[in-house]
């Protein structure tokens, strides 16, 4: 039997559109449909999770505040020995079954696509949108892609990714507050104007 279609909190909020003020530079917000996988390396077997993940997946595991990937794969260190692998839909459960296949018993192993929601924001002013609702310096040069940082955004926990250059922004929220987070977010936007695609 496989598991159920993941169905998002924000399936009725996003909706298609141009929102807040009119210009040339509107920020873009999106959700992103992906798996994702909390992997946790058991005490004193760091070690052995990142040579497990190097060998399973050609994935090095990245350092403290940074993002690495490989192929499909992109994993967010989210606290010390603990990343959160995110790749594209089409793999619900059996990414989990791999990691764990080729981590055995040095990490634990937790899907989390029904339990976290991703939104993707991006655009010239994307950063400015971004630093009114939380504290990290957004500046590409403290904060350029490829840097994660765990922190409060607009007051609820967050797994905030610099993904790209564009510049676009990933952040993975709890599903049971996702609606909320979207609510700060766009209002957060207004000022510049937004798109949802």
């Amino acid at each position: 039997m496989s598991a159920p279609e993941p169905v998002s909190p924000l399936a009725r909020h996003l909706t298609a559109g141009r929102y807040g003020a009119p210009g040339d530079a509107p920020v873009y917000i999106s959700e992103r449909q992906c798996v994702l996988v909390q992997l946790f390396a058991r005490k004193g077997r760091g070690d052995d999770v990142a040579s497990a993940m190097q060998a399973g997946f050609d994935l090095q595991l990245p350092s403290p505040g940074n993002a690495a990937s490989a192929g499909e794969i992109t994993a967010l260190w989210i606290q010390p020995d603990a990343w959160m692998l995110v790749a594209p839909r089409g793999s619900e459960g059996a990414l989990a079954a791999r990691i764990k296949a080729a981590c055995g018993d040095a990490g634990s192993v937790v899907d989390q696509t029904h339990g976290r929601t991703v939104l993707h924001i991006s655009g010239r002013r994307a950063a400015w949108v971004l630093a009114k609702l939380c504290r990290v310096d957004l500046h590409p040069s403290a904060f350029g892609p490829g840097r994660v940082a765990v922190t409060p955004v607009a007051d609820l926990a967050c797994v905030l990714h610099h993904s790209d250059a564009a510049p676009g922004f990933d952040l993975i929220v709890f599903s049971s507050y996702a609606v909320s987070f979207l609510e700060s977010l766009t209002h957060a936007a207004l000022e510049t104007g937004y798109d949802v695609a």
